[in-house]
This record gives structure tokens, sequence and C-alpha cells, in this order.
């Protein structure tokens, strides 16, 4: 069953990890640990927002994302800061008032400064966003159906594994360093209960 990990593993994760060690200075597996903790947390207060009755401007985010297809396949040469000051926008209607309390969480536990968190937090936001925004596109769904592809997402359904899959590893770039998809589902690791759970609400 995949889920929003397997970015990682993806020429897109590579490059989010690049460019968010470029921002911060950070090495890249200390962006990669970031990222393994905060990407779940994202989509986990979405979910939480769609449910405390946010559903609205939340869908709205993802109606109005401009060509999420192309924002995939132009990352790479995308302003740095163009994504931070996006993130930041989105990040106050998703994470809200738990952005400070989850880079902070985060900062303690991986040992990295917590401006550099909040940084590598606010870029990956409107990637996960594009994800979902694309996913959205390709399945026709509802705004009632968003919740379901959370779950997908967050590695509790394979209701739209292939679509997901289809999305995280849709580049342009060498696709060499792509591992396929069955390779990504059977070489993940076992997820491990985390000290952030209770901030995405998540049973």
């Amino acid at each position: 069953m995949a889920s929003i990990l397997d970015v990682l593993n993806t020429n897109l994760g590579k490059q989010l990890i690049n460019k968010a060690s470029k921002e911060t200075g950070e090495s890249n597996n200390n962006v990669a640990s970031v990222l393994g903790m905060v990407l779940p947390l994202i989509l986990g207060n979405f979910k939480n927002k769609i449910q405390e009755g946010h559903e609205e401007a939340l869908t709205e985010m993802l109606e109005e994302a401009p060509d999420p297809f192309k924002f995939m396949q132009v990352f790479p040469d995308k302003e740095t800061t163009e994504l931070v000051d996006c993130g930041n926008d989105y990040g106050e209607i998703i994470l809200g008032e738990n952005f400070s309390a989850i880079t902070n969480t985060i900062s303690e536990s991986c040992l990295i400064e917590e401006n550099s968190v909040k940084k590598i937090t606010a870029i990956s936001i409107p990637v996960v966003v594009a994800i979902l925004s694309i996913q959205k596109k390709k399945e026709n769904l509802t705004n009632n159906d968003i919740e379901f592809l959370i779950d997908n997402a967050l590695g509790n359904s394979s209701k739209y594994n292939n679509s997901f899959l289809e999305t995280i590893l849709d580049t342009e770039d060498d696709p060499n360093i792509i591992p396929k998809a069955s390779e990504m589902i059977l070489g993940k690791e076992n997820k491990k209960d985390s000290i952030l759970k209770g901030y995405t609400g998540g049973k």
C-alpha cells in the first residue's frame, strides 16, 4: 500500500530534499528526517480541517492550485522563495495554530534548528497540495471524496493507489533513478508510532 512517504523515493522527493537542503543548509539526511515526519502531518491536519467545517476553503485551494500538472513538471526550476511564501500561506490554513507546535516538536526530536524545520515544512506544503489537486482531477472526485483521497495518501486505504503512484512518479526527469512502484511498496519500512500523532488528530 502506497503512502505520501513514498514520494521521498522518487525524483520529485529527491528534488524536494535538495531544494530544502540548499535553502536551510541542513544535510539531505536531516531534511529527509523532517519530511518523514511532516508530510503525514500536513495530510492529517488537512483532513482535520475538513472535518472541522473548513471544507470549502480547502477544496477551493485544490481547485485553484495554478495548473498543478505544470507545477509538478517545473518544480526543480521554481524559486524556493516562491515555494516558501506559498507554503506559509497554505500552512496558515492547513496547520493553523498547530504550525508552531509541530515545528517545535520536530525540531527538538530531530535536533534541527526550528527555523530550518519551518522552511522545510513550508516548502513541502505546496507539493502535497499539488499532489492532491492532480489526483482529484485524475479521479474526477467531488469535494465529498477528498477525505478518502487523504486516507489513501496516508496509507490507510488503497482505493486510489494507482493514480497516486502515477502522480508522484510523473516526471520528465531521468527515469533511471525512479524506483518501480512495486519496489517502493515492497521495500517500505514498517511505520512507527510518532510523538506527533496527537497533532494530526488521526486514529
